[in-house]
């Protein structure tokens, strides 16, 4: 053999057992670099077992969203449920091979090896969706080769453990999409204001943009850079053959309309929401409170709230003004005086979302309905928008009304428009809450300094908390005065005490005695000072007397009443001295409104209800509040729901040939056992429990199970009258206008000082309770009474609640009649009517003045009526 020929054969000898010698040391290198790297890979229970983070959503009693909480803002879509040009946006800008490689794109990768090797640092990561799958939710996003290499090895077991469609469903739920967003349901709603199946070629292609830089191409920030990073994504699309040139053009040409960001929490019912909120952490705990997935009905009206929060904005605005303290605190003359107002702020510590006073330095009109000022806090200046709301809380004329109230503006006002309640000018000083953001003053919103908190919630009849008002500004304090504070009640408690009465035998015409009483070291005296001696309980009630009052109340002993008022759901410590006929103990609004609901229900204790329904992020039930009435009427739906079900089953397998078994459920009525036995298939999942509570009304919401009746009808029936007398003839004849509507009922109360003022009252519909005071329990001022503080509040709320209950009335229970008194037509129980009626009208004629005179004499009478008319004739 050639010498020649053995050498080039000796080369290729060596060339082979080199290569083969380096492609087994690169596969030991490969698997020993796999099996290091492997060693301490997690499994793939995060990706088999998806539970992400959701956002708990809470729903008004129309089915509103007027909440969302939340660490992360998701809400989880079904692949079938996402357009194909949104997945297509997605593939072609991100993974353009998605379909082609197993978990990973070597081609990228060796691009991106390149690139990294140039620029000496990792800048390029060439992920593919099933790479960032793994990233996000298995692994760190840190950039490093370890990570890299480990994220290389569990792509590839993903992709041999799950389906591409079940990789693209959790990527296109779980990827962050700027301002907040996780996965496109919850970015589409966010930026487009639709669902993800609604929106087009133009929004998808701008959704697909955003994942790169986030909050760089963030529409809602930094609109241009999104519209140019579309344009990318939407020849990719063409180039891939995705979409055809004329789908891009139009989708180039598309108009796209960022909707404002979402504020529902401030909009609707922030106290509400944060109490509903509180509830559902403490029920199902933090941890699973921060997985998220709930979804909480509650009985908020949306109209009713916006009316009370604007109700009590303007009780307060009025309360502030009648002390010398309006929106405006002062006016300026002239550039002088705004100059030294400035010059003496040059040094103030401006802390953000804190009130300063700021000075107006111009004022200019928009086209657009509203007018913007400018204003100056010491070197620093901003401006804000605004229209003036006459009565305070109406929308302007010019301003289109917001979505959830024809009547009311929403809180948060109009995309930034705030309502104020006076016009201003240059010169005015009014105060402003900033915020500041990296030492600069970015925007202003005017508000009234208010020293003054107020209070109020609503409930219909049934229990239903209708509206919850916790204080004057949530943004200011979050602290809800109408459940967590406890003050004294005053005279508002004194039904409880003439309720208690009237169950011992005292009528409306029953002598009490208006006059001096000592006991103790303590001298109690009426609110004007004055004495009226012998006078009937209606009108000691009505003129809310003192020492009436007091004296009743030691007649049928303080601690008969403290265990009495247990029967109106009084949880706080009640102090069985004399001074609780006067409010001496503290207690809460919702105790107070809650406790006067029993005379509108006609004796009937009805737990307060917030809540209708929650369903977890498995769409189980795990509180239900509806009621009996309800439960079977939703029973029978979900019958009718599966028999449906069955029916189309039937009709497919048919087409296809086959004999089928399915046979139609044929009851339609529930029983008792199926009604209580809370099942999922005996309920309506969370969208058609949606759908449904927007066509019912709430009174269909019945929960007999937390009812009791705890007083007589007839004893209700008689509180109801003597409280219309104190709205008719007493105190608060200031609601007396509203009987007009509806026939209404209450009582003012008022404590020592001046330091709170009540009103708490009702309808045959709707219960409703006023407080008033400040935190420091300091006095609101001379003559700040109930009546005066706490009753236009009330009546400003109950003249828009009452519109859809015109015409209503208190029901008479059979047990009660009528008689023609000298005091007028008095409700007296039957069962006694013989001895409340002689018993009066004997107090009348011996004592016609409240002086002592001629008795009359025992006399036999051949009957009641004969013995009533004999001294009604006297």
């Amino acid at each position: 053999m050639p010498p020649k020929k053995n050498k080039s054969r000796a080369i290729l000898k060596f060339l082979l057992v080199t290569f083969i010698f380096l492609f087994i040391l690169g596969g030991v290198a490969i698997f020993a670099t796999y099996k290091y790297f492997a060693r301490d890979l997690p499994n793939l229970t995060d990706i088999t077992g998806y539970a992400p983070t959701l956002v708990n959503e809470f729903y008004s009693s129309d089915g509103t969203l007027i909440a969302e909480y939340g660490v992360e803002k998701r809400k989880l879509v079904d692949l079938k449920d996402i357009p194909d040009h949104v997945v297509n946006s997605f593939i072609a800008i991100e993974d353009r091979r998605f379909y082609d490689h197993q978990g990973f794109d070597v081609k990228g990768i060796l691009r991106a090896l390149i690139q990294n090797t140039l620029e000496g640092e990792v800048v390029s990561g060439a992920s593919t969706i099933t790479q960032q799958v793994t990233k996000n939710l298995i692994l760190s996003p840190k950039k490093t080769y370890s990570r890299k290499i480990k994220e290389l090895i569990l792509s590839y077991r993903i992709e041999k453990n799950l389906s591409k469609e079940e990789i693209l469903y959790l990527y296109l739920n779980h990827i962050y999409l700027a301002d907040g967003n996780y996965g496109v349901q919850s970015a589409s709603q966010n930026f487009f204001g639709k669902d993800v199946n609604e929106i087009g070629i133009a929004e998808a292609a701008l959704l697909a943009g955003i994942p790169k830089r986030p909050e760089h191409y963030s529409p809602r920030k930094n609109l241009d850079n999104a519209l140019q990073r579309q344009k990318t994504v939407l020849n990719i699309m063409q180039v891939e053959g995705l979409i055809t040139s004329k789908q891009k053009q139009f989708a180039l040409e598309y108009k796209i309309n960022i909707t404002p960001r979402k504020q529902l929490d401030s909009q609707i019912a922030p106290y509400f929401a944060e109490f509903v909120r509180k509830y559902l952490e403490g029920k199902v705990g933090t941890a699973e409170y921060k997985k998220g997935g709930f979804r909480i009905f509650t009985t908020l009206d949306i109209e009713q709230s916006l009316a009370a929060q604007w109700a009590v904005k303007k009780g307060i605005y009025d309360y502030e003004k009648r002390q010398g303290r309006g929106f405006v605190v002062k006016r300026l003359k002239n550039q002088s005086d705004i100059q030294n107002f400035l010059n003496a702020q040059r040094n103030t510590n401006i802390k953000d979302n804190s009130l300063y006073k700021a000075v107006v330095t111009s004022v200019k009109n928009s086209s657009n309905g509203f007018s913007e000022a400018d204003i100056k806090l010491g070197d620093m200046q901003s401006s804000f928008k605004f229209f003036v709301s006459n009565p305070f809380g109406n929308p302007s004329s010019s301003l289109k009304s917001n979505k959830f109230s024809n009547k009311y503006a929403p809180i948060s006002t109009f995309r930034g428009v705030d309502a104020i309640p006076e016009a201003i000018s240059v010169g005015d000083v009014i105060y402003v809450k900033v915020n500041i953001y990296n030492g600069k003053l970015t925007y202003v919103t005017p508000m009234l300094n208010s020293q003054a908190q107020s209070a109020l919630i609503s409930m219909d009849t049934s229990g239903n908390v209708l509206s919850l008002i916790g204080g004057y500004d949530f943004n200011t304090s979050q602290f809800n005065r109408a459940i967590q504070a406890r003050r004294q009640p005053g005279s508002s408690f004194k039904p409880i005490v003439y309720s208690a009465a009237v169950d011992k035998g005292y009528t409306e015409t029953s002598v009490l005695y208006d006059i001096p009483v000592v006991i103790k070291d303590w001298i109690p005296s009426n609110y004007d000072g004055s004495y009226e001696g012998a006078l009937v309980l209606r009108k000691a009630l009505a003129k809310s007397r003192n020492l009436a009052s007091i004296r009743l109340i030691m007649d049928i002993d303080p601690s008969y009443v403290v265990d009495y008022s247990k029967n109106f759901g009084f949880e706080s410590n009640l102090n069985a001295f004399p001074s609780l006929a006067l409010g001496g103990s503290d207690v809460t609004l919702l105790e107070m409104v809650n406790a006067f609901s029993v005379f509108a229900n006609e004796g009937v204790y009805k737990k307060p209800k917030f809540i209708l329904r929650i369903y977890d992020r498995n769409g189980r039930i795990i509180e239900d509040n509806t009621g009996n009435r309800y439960l079977e009427y939703e029973r029978v739906l979900t019958k009718e729901r599966e028999n449906k079900r069955f029916q189309i089953l039937k009709e497919l397998a048919a087409k296809k040939g086959f004999e089928t078994e399915f046979k139609p459920e044929t009851k339609t009525k529930p029983s008792e056992k199926d009604i209580k036995q809370k099942t999922e298939e005996n309920f309506l999942t969370s969208d058609e429990f949606i759908e449904l509570i927007k066509k019912i009304p709430l009174s269909y919401f019945v929960d007999d199970e937390n009812s009791k009746q705890v007083i007589t009808p007839e004893t209700a029936f008689i509180m109801t009258d003597l409280l219309k007398a104190v709205v008719n003839e007493g105190t608060g004849r200031k609601a007396s206008k509203l009987n007009e509507l509806s026939q209404v009922a209450g009582k003012t109360g008022t404590t020592n000082d001046y330091t709170d003022a009540w009103f708490v009252g009702y309808s045959p519909s709707i219960v409703t309770g006023v407080w008033v005071g400040k935190d420091n329990s300091s006095p609101l001022g001379r003559k700040e009474a109930g009546s005066k503080a706490a009753l236009p509040i009330w009546v400003e709320f109950m003249e828009d609640a009452l519109q859809k209950h015109k015409g209503e009335s208190f029901k008479q229970p059979s047990g009660i009649k009528f008689i023609d008194t000298p005091y007028g037509n008095i409700p007296y129980k039957v069962a006694t009517i013989r001895e409340s009626v002689i018993e009066m009208l004997k107090a009348k004629v011996n004592n016609p003045n409240g002086n002592s005179g001629k008795k009359v004499e025992d006399v036999d009478f051949d009957n009641d009526q004969s013995e009533i008319d004999f001294l009604l004739r006297r």
